[in-house]
């Protein structure tokens, strides 16, 4: 008679998904430790590393290994380990030599700079300097700076304006504006047929002697001739029209300079 086998005892599995989820757990915290780690940077080993690479490479340090990818990217310099560096913005886009300072503040400091120099020249009475929205505002009239109906600048007022313009290029990243005005009174000469011409020319010409003798950055300046088309005063009285006779010259902070030469799209 054949012995009968024990019955067998089928395991219960119900509980064995404990197990892989405990599994995935412990894979998950391991994997974060190693992140963790990852991003803790030993300097001191980080050097050290960099040193033997430099010897390695016949290298006296400083050579960079790793391009610069951006701003506030970190290279590794042989022999200097890591250090962050940063893309400074184009030129010409609101980089501002101001050391952290606000446009606003610069400006003041211009501003205040532009009517000293005026002070100390004896030209408040010829030149009036001022903050707008826009920017700095330096008006000159045209009596000091040109003969009736012409657009030549009288050699004696070359140096005084050479003065202002040296502080011009105190705000390299700004645009600067040469806005040629005149009065209403007619003008129609060989040179000149009417006011467009005659305040384009002068606009021009102080233009030109900001770029070539005060060495401002022609692609930073521009030059528009107003007529008698934006007048200060009223063209009412003789007084009101020899202030508005006028060379304006602005320096347009980032948010005026939309269209200006070199000043891009916004």
């Amino acid at each position: 008679m054949a012995k009968k086998g024990k019955p067998k005892v089928e395991k219960d599995n119900a509980e064995r998904w404990l197990l892989t989820y405990a599994d995935l757990m412990n894979l998950l915290l391991i994997f974060f430790i190693i992140l963790f780690a990852m991003s803790q940077v030993n300097e001191t080993k980080m050097q050290q590393l960099a040193q033997s690479l430099s010897k390695a490479f016949g290298m006296d340090g400083g050579g960079q290994v790793l391009p610069n990818s951006g701003v506030n990217s970190g290279v590794i310099n042989l022999g200097g380990g890591i250090k962050p560096t940063i893309t400074p913005p184009p030129s010409g886009n609101g980089n501002l030599n101001g050391q952290g300072k606000s446009e606003e503040q610069q400006m003041e400091e211009v501003l205040g700079d532009i009517k000293q120099t005026i002070k100390e020249n004896g030209l408040s009475d010829k030149i009036n300097v001022s903050i707008q929205e826009r920017g700095i505002k330096i008006s000159i009239t045209a009596q000091y700076l040109f003969a009736s109906g012409s657009a030549d600048l009288d050699p004696k007022v070359v140096n005084n304006i050479l003065d202002i313009g040296k502080l011009l290029k105190l705000l390299p990243a700004n645009m600067i504006r040469v806005e040629g005005h005149t009065d209403t009174d007619p003008i129609r000469t060989s040179l000149y047929p009417s006011n467009w011409e005659l305040s384009s020319a002068r606009a021009t010409n102080v233009l030109r002697l900001l770029v070539e003798k005060c060495g401002v950055d022609p692609k930073m300046i521009s030059a528009v001739g107003y007529g008698e088309y934006h007048p200060d005063y009223p063209n009412s009285n003789e007084v009101n029209k020899a202030k508005n006779r006028r060379v304006d010259i602005v320096i347009l902070k980032q948010d005026f300079a939309v269209g200006e030469a070199g000043g891009g799209n916004k």
